[in-house]
């Protein structure tokens, strides 16, 4: 699909419209950099929370590292459950670092980024675990945070979007915690690699169809089904009774189709869902170019959505 030529510009100065071959590196090598740490974020004026790292401890004995951000308005605040990026592999708290800032100064809340366990050390389903526990966790001690327990709402980017959908199928099945609605950014919907748009956008940029390959075989397990719906929620039997949703996709993406189609399969069941495609824009363009029109008006919606729903 033809990029849009400012943003192909801005990823040309990066150095980013090529991926690397994951599959060529060294495990230890390919895991260094898709886990090095993101610089901090230069915050436009009126867009710095108040930040907090603490831990959420877990069933399974280990801490869950968090970073809180607060607005500057007096709480309680209405809370969200942030999930970041990275294939399920990479990525940390840092990666939308100035997203969160600008989500909890922009709607006025307190925005929890959770950092989950990663695979290949820990592969599924690891990571929804620890998500699903932060976000029992958030509930339970809201008022610590000085938020209120009654209004939390999850989002995620790419595999934290994967993460995401799947948290609110678990609270769902499990009776709670009640979420008001779900926020998934390019979000990783199926497994199977089937839709058109993992043909035309198979080289990227910066994600494609081949790394995409790779994430799954380093997530999911020898012998465990990949169509797992706590793994590709498109492939869920029920999607009704589930949070209203708001979905953003990106033209250029592999991942297109499938968040395009999961945001479908929701509204056939009955789910408010709200769901945008973002022309001439790729997976991860909020982040890689925060200042361009097609970012702006995505994190509008965020915000606007956020507003009405939470």
């Amino acid at each position: 699909m033809p990029l849009d030529p400012v943003l192909e510009d801005q990823l040309r100065a990066q150095g980013a419209l090529t991926a690397p071959e994951l599959d060529e590196l060294p495990l230890g090598e390919a895991l260094s950099l898709l886990r090095a740490a993101k610089p901090p974020a230069v915050l436009p004026p009126g867009e710095a929370a108040s930040v907090e790292d603490f831990t959420i401890p877990s069933s399974h004995g280990h801490a869950i590292q968090a970073r809180l951000y607060r607005p500057p308005s007096p709480g309680p605040h209405k809370i969200l459950l942030h999930l970041h990026g990275g294939g399920w592999v990479g990525g940390g708290i840092s990666n939308d670092d100035a997203r969160c800032h600008a989500i909890s100064c922009g709607a006025d809340i307190a925005v929890v980024s959770a950092a989950y366990r990663l695979a290949p050390e820990h592969p599924f389903p690891a990571g929804l675990q620890d998500a699903y526990e932060a976000l029992v966790w958030l509930h339970a001690h809201a008022a610590e945070l000085g938020a209120s327990p009654g209004r939390i709402a999850i989002s995620g980017t790419s595999a934290g979007g994967n993460l995401a959908a799947a948290v609110a199928i678990l609270a769902r099945d499990r009776g709670g915690p009640q979420i008001q609605c779900q926020i998934l950014t390019y979000p990783i919907c199926d497994t199977s690699m089937s839709q058109p748009s993992y043909t035309e956008n198979a080289g990227g940029p910066l994600l494609t169809a081949r790394m995409m390959a790779w994430f799954q075989r380093q997530y999911v397990p020898a012998g465990v089904n990949r169509l797992d719906p706590l793994i590709a929620p498109l492939h869920a039997p029920d999607l009704g009774g589930l949070p209203p949703a708001l979905i953003l996709a990106a033209e250029c993406d592999p991942l297109r189709d499938e968040a395009l189609q999961y945001a479908g399969r929701l509204r056939a069941a009955g789910v408010e869902t709200t769901s945008v495609c973002y022309a001439g824009m790729m997976h991860g363009f909020v982040t890689r170019a925060p200042n361009h029109p097609q970012s702006r008006a995505a994190m509008a919606q965020v915000l606007a959505w956020l507003a009405g729903k939470l």
